[in-house]
């Protein structure tokens, strides 16, 4: 079998893919079975053969990140019903001065992305954001999408998002590096995106629902306190601390067991304790029960022990269903020699390696319309040329998370989501969300391939 003739199935392969989720609507998970079992069968591997490669990509992929998944999205449901997330953003809201109301919200917005989807935080806070844009008179098209692109681009580039917590594993990224590393591209990303937003000079009024409870309580201001809402709000008897803690220790659990662990003595119950609570699936199920005392006096009840982690497990299914089969895909990839054949037409065009995992999650995302299902499809697809591209399994990572961003439109439910809830037209939503995301995309690669060129990645 020829080269070029793998290489056309696995072009073919990702064009049908692509097709039948934007072009179709096939559910992902059905479109890349699909596509996993037709490339086995188009490179002669066999039906029985392939039906074996994909069970065993799909076991071992799920045993690596299936846990995490969950505990990842248990934790974002209880952070969101307790209350902590409304804290949060009016922690920072009292933080700034009134002119610098969207700096706040990006800030609010950072921290609830590393828990919380995008989509969530919108829901969650635009009525905060819609009462803030009312009283001080800032546009919707500011607000609105520095509400969505903080937690967007975190959810995009860190643990313990869905689709960064798949792509490390499949990666063998540990979730240390996934982590540091991630915020350093993910954060000037935001700070870019965030000045563009802040700039826009177009004026949009909140919806009239998130704010009739205003009319006649005093309209918009030009010299306000900028604080949020009064302490009637979810968030108003939860601590700070209590609502940063979830999030914060888990990061510095993994972080520390990552950059600590090798330098502690070999065999000392300090190094084994270490090791055991920065285990990424102990140290998110330890984020958990800190987010139990949240819910006060109801952490007891039924509703919160077990509802609740019925919840995280719905908003979890999707995730790990779209990773197993990713890491099906991998395997299939690694198994018949497309490898090989992709990075040997790689360098005869002389591209840079880098920035092929770029460009695939680009695509996938922008014709998808999910941030996650480009991180996801693009570390499949990358994972088995790692070998050949001589490319970190780090930069490759950094770069699926940074193109996913790229770019939200009309076939994103994020995209809609923050369009209507924050009152503006399409043509707004691509010039303000849209735009936004490539720039925060470009932004984190372009920081990316800095730190390649230096030899940090």
């Amino acid at each position: 079998m020829s080269d070029l003739y793998t290489l056309l199935a696995f072009l073919t392969a990702v064009v049908v893919l692509v097709l039948l989720i934007a072009r179709f609507k096939v559910h992902p998970v059905a479109t890349l079975f699909i596509v996993v079992m037709g490339l086995g069968l188009v490179l002669g591997m066999g039906g029985t053969a392939t039906v074996e490669l994909v069970m065993e990509g799909f076991g071992s992929t799920l045993a690596k990140v299936g846990l995490l998944v969950i505990f990842g999205c248990v934790l974002g449901k209880m952070l969101e019903l307790s209350g902590a997330a409304t804290k949060i953003t009016e922690t920072a809201l009292r933080m700034f001065a009134e002119k610098r109301v969207p700096w706040a919200i990006a800030l609010a917005s950072t921290v609830l992305g590393i828990p919380l989807i995008a989509d969530t935080a919108v829901v969650m806070l635009i009525p905060i954001v819609s009462a803030l844009a009312y009283r001080t008179g800032f546009s919707m098209m500011r607000l609105g999408p520095i509400l969505y692109i903080g937690a967007y681009v975190m959810t995009s580039v860190i643990p313990p998002g869905p689709g960064p917590l798949a792509s490390a594993s499949l990666l063998e990224v540990s979730m240390g590096e996934a982590i540091l590393y991630g915020l350093m591209v993910g954060v000037p990303g935001v700070l870019v995106a965030t000045l563009y937003l802040s700039r826009i000079k177009t004026y949009v009024p909140p919806k009239p629902e998130f704010v009739e409870h205003l009319v006649g309580a005093g309209g918009p201001s030009s010299g306000g306190s900028g604080e949020g809402p009064d302490d009637t709000t979810p968030g108003s008897k939860v601590g700070l601390f209590g609502a940063l803690l979830p999030i914060l220790a888990p990061i510095v659990l993994i972080v520390f067991a990552s950059l600590a662990g090798p330098a502690l003595p070999e065999g000392s119950w300090i190094t084994g304790t270490v090791l055991f609570v920065g285990e990424p699936t102990v140290a998110l199920f330890l984020a958990c029960l800190l987010a139990l005392p949240l819910f006060r006096g109801r952490w007891r009840d039924k509703e919160t022990l077990n509802d609740l982690f019925e919840s995280g497990l719905r908003i979890a299914a999707m995730p790990l269903a779209l990773t197993g089969v990713g890491g099906a895909l991998a395997t299939i990839i690694r198994e018949t020699g497309v490898a090989e054949s992709v990075a040997g037409g790689i360098e005869g065009i002389g591209l840079s390696p880098i920035l092929i995992p770029f460009l695939i999650a680009a695509a996938v995302c922008t014709i998808t319309g999910s941030n996650i299902l480009g991180v996801m499809t693009s570390a499949a697809i990358m994972q088995p040329l790692l070998p050949s591209l001589d490319l970190s399994p780090l930069a490759v990572y950094l770069a699926c998370a940074t193109g996913a961003q790229i770019m939200k439109h009309a076939n994103s439910s994020g995209f809609w989501v923050t369009t209507t809830l924050s009152n503006m037209t399409v043509g707004q939503g691509i010039r303000s969300i849209g735009v936004a995301s490539v720039l925060s995309g470009v932004t984190g690669f372009v920081v990316l391939y800095v730190m390649h060129a230096t030899g940090l990645v």
